[in-house]
């Protein structure tokens, strides 16, 4: 059995200083020449270029950070208190069911009551 002889291929993908980008892309400004033209140029796709220069302007019009907070604090007064010596009011619920029932009951009504009504009315 022979072996076969192992094929090493170089990496094609280059590295481009940021000096460079902004150096290829100040040239593919010139209204003389084409992006087209200066990716030739280059060895570059001209797709690459304009990635170049989009990541660029989002660099540029980036917002600078500030240490400052982005909310603003807010207070608010105190809910007002109720009279007192007056016992807590009891809370009703309102039910309402298909085909236009409704059913009303205070706070503490019996489940089991409630629940009969309810079957009686939608006539279960």
């Amino acid at each position: 059995m022979t072996s076969a002889p192992h094929i090493v291929v170089a990496g094609t993908r280059r590295t481009w200083s940021p000096e460079q980008k902004r150096a290829i892309l100040a040239e593919a400004e010139d209204p003389a020449t084409t992006a087209s033209e200066v990716a030739r140029r280059h060895g570059l796709h001209s797709s690459l270029l304009f990635r170049w220069r989009r990541a660029l302007r989002a660099d540029v019009s980036a917002p600078e950070t500030s240490s400052r907070p982005s909310f603003i604090p807010l207070a608010l007064p105190a809910p007002p208190s109720g009279v007192r010596g007056e016992p807590p009011r009891s809370g009703a619920i309102e039910i309402e069911l298909a085909g236009g029932h409704r059913l009303r009951a205070e706070a503490g009504a019996e489940v089991a009551l409630l629940q009969g009504v309810i079957a009686a009315l939608l006539g279960r």
